[in-house]
């Protein structure tokens, strides 16, 4: 932030501590403890979205109630790639800067009064509700404080990102017809199948100079998982392509052998899932994928749609075919980091039959 906007800022700040529209020695509601729940139900052929958001009493004040302003920051642009709204949060602010001057009517003197001007309500409990939101779709939300002394803390904004359509309702036709800025999330995101991949790695150094013996190969056993996806069935603009991100642990995984990004085809049949490989991943561990679609938007802002996330684990997969018995030949050599082996006929036909599934349930929601 510039020196300019920061003496801004710091102004703007005291004009509001003296004007009786704000007051520092207010608490505010701290932003951990935001909750939002959301209520998805049918009515007239419609799928309907309620949210309710909740937060906890700031400590130490027992307050009149809050004021309460919800706002969309795109409710000007909808799926319009340009003007969309940047980071700055001077622009964000819908403050009418006569306000800090003589009130036009002598009537409006209070906090709560000068609030409601703004589009605040009041509510007086830690809670608000609102109904018929768009799904996939950003929210903000500002709780202020207001005192029984007629005086009103510092906003404390929540955002937050309404549930996915496709997900929630599994109603492509109605989906289709919702507008999104950006992308839904990547859709019947489905784990095909996890089997043991047989790998050959250089040996430990020091584990030969130990032993007084030329430096060899060893086989390891790692994981394969396969994975497919459907494109978004809300699209802002055309999906350029997937990020991937791969954790364990929450962390990124630096092990494997994985793409971090599929390019997409915005000419290509929708109904065809994308098949994607995660190749040489240790065994006994817990992974979650998660792929967010890039959209080709201009302006300054991530044009990232909604991210979808399948978490899988490799336990309980037999590694026994990587070591055979002494004096057995293994089934084929490798080059160092390279499987020894591809899945069995049963995998690779099982991971068929599950695709063209996808496909058939696809094209069905499509006719209908």
């Amino acid at each position: 932030m510039s020196t300019d906007w920061l003496t801004m800022a710091v102004a703007l700040m005291a004009v509001l501590a003296t004007s009786g529209a704000l007051d520092l020695r207010v608490p505010v509601v701290d932003m951990e403890t935001f909750d939002v729940r959301s209520l998805v139900y049918r009515e007239n052929e419609n799928w309907m979205l309620d949210v309710t958001v909740s937060w906890e009493q700031p400590d130490g004040v027992d307050p009149e109630g809050y004021m309460v302003l919800l706002k969309d920051p795109y409710a000007d642009v909808s799926a319009d790639p340009q003007g969309m709204p940047d980071d700055d949060f001077i622009d964000d602010w819908d403050f009418d800067f006569d306000m800090f001057g003589p009130p036009a009517d002598a009537a409006v003197t209070t906090a709560r009064q000068r609030l409601e001007d703004r589009g605040f309500v009041f509510v007086g409990t830690e809670s608000y509700s609102v109904g018929d939101l768009e799904f996939t779709h950003d929210y903000e939300i500002e709780v202020v404080v207001l005192n029984h002394t007629d005086s009103a803390g510092r906003g404390a904004v929540h955002r937050f990102l309404t549930p996915d359509c496709y997900s929630r309702t599994h109603d492509l036709n109605f989906c289709r017809q919702q507008e999104v800025v950006f992308a839904s999330k990547p859709a019947n995101m489905t784990l095909l199948n996890v089997s043991v991949t047989c790998v050959e790695v250089e040996a430990d150094h020091k584990s030969d100079e130990n032993s007084g013996q030329s430096k060899k190969n060893k086989t390891v056993a790692m994981a394969t998982a396969w994975i497919s996806w459907v494109r978004p069935v809300q699209q802002g603009g055309d999906i350029i392509l997937y990020v991937i991100r791969l954790e364990h642990d929450g962390k990124n995984v630096q092990e494997g052998v994985f793409d971090t990004s599929v390019d997409e085809d915005p000419n290509r049949n929708p109904l065809v899932p994308i098949l994607y490989v995660i190749d040489q991943v240790r065994l006994n561990k817990t992974y979650t994928l998660k792929v967010t679609p890039y959209v080709n938007k201009t302006g300054d802002f991530s044009p990232y749609g909604m991210l979808a996330q399948l978490t899988f684990n490799t336990n309980n997969l037999s590694a026994e075919r990587c070591f055979p018995a002494a004096g057995v030949q293994g089934s084929a050599s490798a080059v160092s980091g390279a499987p020894v082996s591809t899945p069995g006929t049963v995998s690779t036909f099982c991971c068929l039959f599950i695709v063209l599934g996808l496909l058939l349930d696809l094209k069905i929601a499509y006719l209908f």
